[in-house]
């Protein structure tokens, strides 16, 4: 594995422990580092802003990034924190609308995080907001739907009718949203009313994501670390039974062995074990991880590659589909044929 990749599995963390210290200087004394790669990794991988707080607490580190980087990522922690702010108040506007209407929403993935996970919204970046409305669009006259979709367009909030096509892989995995809407708690956002998804879909819908983003994304990798460790009201037997009755016992095992192997997440004795995924799929997931990281560049490094159907074909999707089930890979393969 390159150094300046063990460096930022050693930096995507809140909890910047002495051990993590010791090995970012260990590294930065023993190779001679390329700042600017670790600094455009991050950045790609959208953890820029807390990697470059975590070096800061180390001036024997700092000294040797130029100064031109780190000028550019106090702007950029700047703006991360400004455009963070900004969809914060958006998001509030939108609840504040849908409860006029008595449309209840619940927010998922990255927004929950930065609610519940992140001490500073800033440490990840967020492409868009995710809501799930507690409504079917069945329910929903023509003229109310066309209203609701005037008032969210253009917003950077991506939403879905009851279920949410992002935890489900575009229908791929039977995800119970009955199930999911039953176990969900309200909170007050900014004195507005949202759902929450319980501790245990969270995580279950964080391992989902980091599949659908082939595993090795750190903000993925990051989620999934840092709502083991806050969310200790977690219920790992409730992870496991909803993890096989939406099918996804190998995805979110992968995810966890990754997340286990990467950034060190503090998994329970013997959860994997629990997740009962056959000798078989386990043992070429072990070693196409164990590959992936002793021997490849190419966890951290961008996707490219022959296109097909929209897709990247590219070695890092051989774990992702090693994870799926028979009916789950045609099921995304005649999504992509549908698509052309």
């Amino acid at each position: 594995m390159k150094p300046e990749d063990r460096l930022l599995f050693a930096c995507t963390r809140q909890d910047f422990q002495e051990q993590y210290q010791q090995t970012v200087l260990d590294i930065s004394q023993e190779y001679p580092l390329s700042w600017e790669l670790i600094f455009s990794k991050a950045e790609r991988h959208g953890v820029a802003t807390l990697v470059y707080v975590n070096l800061c607490q180390r001036s024997d580190i700092t000294f040797d990034i130029p100064q031109k980087l780190v000028d550019r990522y106090h702007l950029y922690t700047m703006q991360n924190t400004v455009r963070k702010e900004q969809r914060a108040q958006k998001l509030v506007e939108i609840i504040e609308y849908l409860s006029g209407r008595e449309i209840e929403a619940m927010l998922i993935k990255g927004g929950v995080l930065d609610v519940l996970v992140y001490e500073h919204p800033a440490f990840s970046t967020l492409s868009d907001i995710d809501l799930v409305l507690h409504r079917r669009r069945e329910e929903l006259s023509g003229s109310e739907l066309d209203q609701l979709m005037d008032e969210l367009h253009g917003s950077s909030i991506e939403y879905d009718f009851y279920h949410h096509h992002d935890m489900t892989i575009n229908g791929a995995l039977p995800v119970d949203f009955d199930r999911v809407w039953r176990d969900a708690a309200r909170i007050e956002y900014r004195g507005q009313q949202v759902w929450v998804m319980s501790a245990e879909d969270t995580l279950i819908s964080l391992c989902i994501n980091s599949c659908r983003k082939r595993y090795f994304r750190l903000k993925s990798l990051l989620d999934i670390s840092e709502t083991i460790r806050v969310m200790d009201q977690l219920r790992w037997d409730v992870v496991v039974e909803k993890a096989r009755l939406y099918d996804c016992s190998s995805i979110v095992y992968t995810a966890l062995l990754v997340a286990k192997r990467t950034l060190g997440c503090d998994l329970p004795e013997g959860i994997l074990e629990e997740l009962q995924v056959s000798a078989l799929r386990s043992t070429v997931i072990n070693s196409l991880v164990s590959y992936a990281i002793r021997y490849s560049s190419l966890p951290l490094d961008p996707i490219s590659g022959t296109s097909l159907a929209g897709k990247q074909l590219h070695a890092s999707l051989v774990l992702p589909y090693a994870t799926y089930r028979l009916y789950q890979i045609r099921h995304k393969i005649f999504e992509e044929i549908l698509k052309r």
